[in-house]
């Protein structure tokens, strides 16, 4: 009796410790730096939890083990070296759970300062476990001939309210979501209002410092300043370098009606805004920063006309970002900020200065009179030296990257490439090399819709002097519809008598004159129509331009 009783707890004892336990989230990547890299997944029963690391594949000779059972598993991976690539697997009770092949790795942070090349994926408004979605992501992954070393997301990052279940299947699954690209790659994240209805509803609000929910327990970010810049103590923004490129995400998200001490963005229409923990930290962290070049992202985009308009009255969020961050980042000389939220692609001109509606932009405020593509002799310069050095910023919206719109507005006059329609999706391809930053809207489909170039040149800016003497000749200018397949619309209001000339100038330079001639002042319209035109499908520039000056827009046609 003795004999079977002790037999039969050591099969219990063996069957217990030698249970399977399987991974059912990830592995996935978090907050790497130059010397760690936090590796996190879940499990459907509790285990203890290891990694075993390498640079070599074939000899995975370190090790570093947690002891505690859970099944929300996090190893902070410590001792690395800088800008190396490295090879893991995860281990549950001592256990091979997956790993130790080539799909399970990750690369450590160059030294902060370092002029590598950076490569950025940017995604916006993608997580609705649609086949929009995967397309977006397999364009991407076949597109991506270099290494890819950072992961953008710009919120609304999963749909339709944050929820547990919805980030499982829509985010963290393999057929629509992005399991396979999380064993290698990791992901810098903002949160979008749809992440937020799990965190902080509009209808229930919670105090910034004491916000919690799926999108918080999912993300791992730079609380502390471990990849640089300023520390936040928390995760709801954050800060970090890669090489020479400073990034900075912010939170969108942080705006009250009801409690002026947890308005942190200034959405209250009725109190007047000074300042918040994030207009502050923020002061803080771009006075900090020594890198040439710097990336705010977050989701509300402060200027749009795409499936939101920016100016509308509703908008409280995106007006809060525009009125009281802008001028923030503008004010030290920010090169670039990524949003989603608008279900379409937009890219603006260099451009700064107009914090309040569309209708107080004008010429003043674009910085240079071209239209930042390269290939036609027009990149945007930012001169480092002078009395007002670095100055103007590019704003793009990527939130196509799982959604869309089949009637956008494409109203605004900051914004020279436009892309938007049912079926036109796609995600943000970010490169940096030394002095030059290229950005690309690459579509669902395997297309480059959109390529604009920021120079910096060390000198003071030829044309500061003569910057009053700009004076606008059109306003309202609008092709409706674009994308388009047989006409499309031009209308603008002229605002003197002017002699113009319209053109259109496809890939190859090739050009293709639509008017030239004296008008008057006053409203005008256009019809381009590819048959009479003798178009391809492809993309265009189509440009406005008299003696003195010249506007620029971008025209796809299908």
């Amino acid at each position: 009796m003795t004999r079977n009783l002790l037999l039969l707890l050591s099969i219990c004892i063996f069957s217990t410790t030698f249970a399977q336990v399987n991974v059912t989230v990830g592995p996935y990547l978090q907050s790497p730096t130059q010397t760690t890299i936090k590796i996190k997944w879940r499990t459907d029963s509790t285990s203890s939890s290891k990694i075993i690391y390498g640079t070599d594949l074939a000899n995975l000779n370190l090790s570093v083990t947690d002891t505690a059972l859970t099944t929300k598993h996090t190893v902070m991976v410590t001792g690395l070296t800088a800008y190396t690539r490295y090879y893991y697997a995860v281990y549950n009770n001592n256990i091979l759970a997956e790993g130790g092949d080539s799909a399970h790795t990750f690369k450590t942070f160059p030294v902060t300062g370092t002029p590598t090349h950076v490569r950025a994926w940017a995604i916006g408004d993608f997580g609705k476990g649609n086949s929009k979605q995967q397309l977006v992501r397999d364009s991407y992954t076949n597109y991506d001939s270099e290494e890819t070393d950072l992961w953008l997301w710009l919120g609304d990052n999963v749909y339709d309210d944050g929820t547990e279940t919805e980030y499982l299947t829509k985010v963290f699954d393999s057929v629509n979501g992005y399991q396979k690209i999380m064993k290698r790659l990791p992901f810098e994240p903002a949160p979008g209002n749809h992440d937020y209805n799990s965190v902080s509803p509009v209808q229930s609000p919670v105090s910034p410092l004491q916000q919690t929910g799926p999108y918080l327990d999912f993300v791992d970010v730079y609380a502390h300043g471990e990849a640089g810049g300023v520390a936040t103590g928390h995760e709801l923004f954050y800060s970090y370098n890669y090489g020479n490129v400073h990034f900075i995400s912010l939170n969108s998200e942080l705006g009250s009606v009801f409690n002026g001490s947890d308005d942190w963005t200034g959405v209250n229409p009725f109190v007047a805004f000074n300042g918040s923990p994030m207009t502050q930290w923020l002061h803080q962290d771009l006075t900090a920063n020594t890198l040439p070049w710097v990336v705010v992202y977050f989701h509300q985009p402060p200027y749009t006309d795409g499936s939101h308009d920016a100016g509308a009255f509703w908008e409280i969020y995106m007006k809060a970002m525009r009125e009281n961050f802008a001028e923030i980042w503008e004010q030290y000389g920010v090169d670039l900020v990524l949003c989603g939220h608008s279900h379409v692609y937009e890219r603006s001109y260099l451009v700064k200065g107009s914090y309040g509606d569309a209708a107080d932009i004008n010429f003043l405020n674009y910085v240079q009179n071209t239209n930042g593509v390269d290939s036609l002799g027009q990149a945007f310069l930012k001169y480092t030296l002078g009395p007002n050095p670095n100055q103007g910023t590019v704003y793009v919206v990527c939130g196509n990257s799982g959604s869309s719109d089949d009637a956008p507005g494409f109203n605004h006059p900051y914004m020279f490439a436009e892309y938007g329609c049912d079926t036109c999706i796609g995600s943000f391809v970010l490169d940096v090399d030394s002095n030059r930053l290229d950005g690309r809207h690459l579509d669902g489909y395997g297309n480059i819709r959109d390529h604009f170039t920021i120079k910096k040149v060390a000198a003071a800016d030829p044309n500061a002097i003569n910057e009053l003497n700009k004076q606008d000749f059109l306003s309202k200018l609008k092709v409706s519809p674009n994308p388009f397949s047989n006409s499309a619309t031009l209308s603008f209001e002229l605002m003197r008598n002017e002699k113009l000339s319209i053109r259109l100038s496809d890939a190859t330079g090739k050009l293709t004159e639509v008017f030239e001639g004296n008008m008057q002042k006053g409203n005008q319209q256009f019809e381009i129509n590819t048959q009479k035109l003798k178009l391809a499908k492809g993309a265009y520039m189509l440009q406005l331009s008299t003696a003195t000056q010249n506007i620029s827009r971008m025209l796809v046609i299908q």
